[in-house]
Formats: structure tokens, C-alpha cells, sequence
């Protein structure tokens, strides 16, 4: 599939649910019961035709998101339908690792090739804090097990001024010593974050090509992210950086929602309902390819 600026979109985000047992910061606020309307929520059945449809239509790659994706029931099912069924060539989750440990085999085994691991601090009390009642324990365990079952693991660590950014050396030594990669990630002015991005802001390509073992004029760009070439390192160390034109440039993502709709950016706040298409498997087609000449050339978040 292309959208009207040549773009291939390959790369489907799928949110199953708007529950979470954190509440970062950045994320959510700290009184958000996460109370999702029963009524709204997508089937498993919904999810499945989603999914096959758009693999029909070229899509290779699904992430499955949250909120926390783990918490979702039918989580396992969906990763080997994608996987095993759709022939989906990568198919990943983005968690906070709590309680993964317990399922990791199944996961494993039901076709998960990697997983986007969120850490924002490798001190425990800090972690704790930004997480609003997290557990590093539980996350570096997920690491561990994950390298233990070669399920690939990208670290994200959000970067927030006078919080983290004394910890860069300590995030690079993951991936010194394990096959990981850790990504710096900005803070964006869009939802909750708002706020908290008008004094904490760190621009991640300034503060990354500060660092002595960084050489700034050696890197890859792969997707949204930036991978620095840093000497000695098992995994790679990388930049997510959305004020930054690359990031967008080669966008090749679209997001489906819990309860049925489309978001052709990331950070915008359009949404197109696709709830009258599911199981119209003609119609759901050419709706999806007339919807992509509308993905933007980019967002207005800076």
C-alpha cells in the first residue's frame, strides 16, 4: 500500500485495550481509572479481520500496543493468528514487562519475534516514581528472559530533563553487554505529556552526539529511529527524535484503535471510524486504500 506521497505502508499499530497496571507520567494521569466502555471495545473476531485484511493489502509488520498489551486475554491468539496464519513476517508487543515473564514461552512459541520494552530509569526508586508503582525488577527480568528466549528486545527510554539524562552511560552498558537496542525517546507535546514537555524537554540528538564515544557523523537511519555507531557494544544505541524531518519522511506506519478507528499519524488527534467496513472484506479494501491518500506528510507537534 501507498498513501499520496509515495510512502510504502507496511507497518500496522494495533491498541487492544486502554488498560494499563502503570501510570507513567507522560502517559496517563494519576487518577485514570482506564474504565473502557465494554460496548466499544473491538471482538477478537473484529481484530482477526482486521489483521487479515490488511496483510492482504501488504502490510508485514504488527506491534501490538496498549495501553498494556499483556493485559489483553486474547493477546497470545492474536500474536499466532498474525504470525503463523496472516503470515505476517514481524510480529512484536510493546509492554512494560510486568507479568511477562510468566507467558513468555507461550508467546514465544505463538510467534512473537521481539518486543519494544519501556525503562525509563535503571534505579529503582526513580523507576518507581515515573512509573507511579512500577517494578525494575520485573522489567530487566523481561530483558533476561527475552535474551534467554532470542525474542528481540528495543529498550525505550523516555528522556526527562533533571530526571534521567545522567543515566545515558548507564542505558549504553545494556547495550554493551546485551544483544539489545536502546532507544532515546523525546518527550512530545501531545496528551498528558504536554505539560511536563514545556520544562523537560531534552533534545535527544544534542545531548546523544555530546558523548564522547559517539560519533555523530557515523550512523543509520532505519525507520524513525537514528542507530549512533558506538564501539564495542553487543546491541545498537539510537534516537527517537519527532521534531526531527526524518521522522516522518519515511513514516510507514497506520494505528487502529481499540474501538475501531483509524489514525494515519501517530500523534494526531483525527481519527476515521472503521467499525461499518469490519467483515465487508471488498468494501473494507478499497475504504482502506481511498483513507491512506489522506495520511499526512507530517505532524504538527512542534
Amino acid at each position: 500500500m501507498k498513501d499520496s506521497y509515495s510512502r510504502e505502508i507496511n507497518y500496522l499499530i494495533i491498541s487492544l485495550s486502554d488498560k494499563c497496571n502503570l501510570r507513567c507520567v507522560y502517559c496517563k494521569s494519576e487518577d485514570d481509572k482506564c474504565e473502557e466502555d465494554l460496548d466499544d471495545i473491538l471482538s477478537l473476531d473484529d481484530f482477526k479481520f482486521l489483521i487479515k485484511s490488511f496483510a492482504e493489502l501488504g502490510i508485514n509488520k504488527v506491534k501490538f500496543v496498549g495501553g498494556e498489551p499483556l493485559l489483553y486475554p486474547y493477546l497470545k491468539e492474536l500474536i499466532y493468528f498474525a504470525k503463523y496464519e496472516c503470515k505476517i513476517d514481524e510480529v512484536s508487543i510493546a509492554t512494560n514487562g510486568h507479568h511477562f515473564c510468566e507467558n513468555a514461552i507461550e508467546l514465544k512459541k505463538n510467534g512473537l519475534d521481539s518486543i519494544d520494552l519501556g525503562i525509563d530509569s535503571l534505579k529503582s526508586y526513580k523507576y518507581n516514581a515515573v512509573t507511579r508503582g512500577g517494578n525494575l525488577n520485573e522489567a530487566l527480568n523481561t530483558l533476561n528472559t527475552c535474551e534467554r528466549l532470542k525474542i528481540k528486545v528495543k529498550v525505550n527510554c523516555v528522556l526527562i530533563e533533571e530526571f534521567n539524562t545522567d543515566e545515558l552511560h548507564d542505558f549504553i552498558r545494556l547495550a554493551k553487554y546485551n544483544e539489545v537496542d536502546v532507544r532515546f525517546m523525546e518527550l512530545v507535546p501531545w496528551g498528558i505529556s504536554k505539560e511536563l514537555y514545556k520544562y523537560n524537554y531534552v533534545n535527544t540528538k544534542l545531548l546523544m552526539e555530546s558523548i564522547d564515544e559517539v560519533d555523530s557523523m557515523n550512523y543509520e537511519e532505519e525507520s524513525s529511529v537514528k542507530y549512533y555507531k558506538i564501539n564495542n557494544l553487543k546491541g545498537r544505541v539510537g534516537i527517537i527524535s519527532p521534531s526531527s524531518p526524518t521522522f516522518c519522511n519515511d513514516c510507514n506506519k497506520i494505528m487502529i484503535t481499540h474501538d475501531g478507528f483509524i489514525r494515519l499519524c501517530y500523534f494526531a488527534d483525527e481519527e476515521i471510524s472503521l467499525r461499518d467496513f469490519i467483515h465487508k472484506p471488498i468494501m473494507f479494501k478499497e475504504v482502506i486504500k481511498n483513507i491512506l491518500m489522506e495520511k499526512p506528510r507530517a505532524h504538527e507537534l512542534v
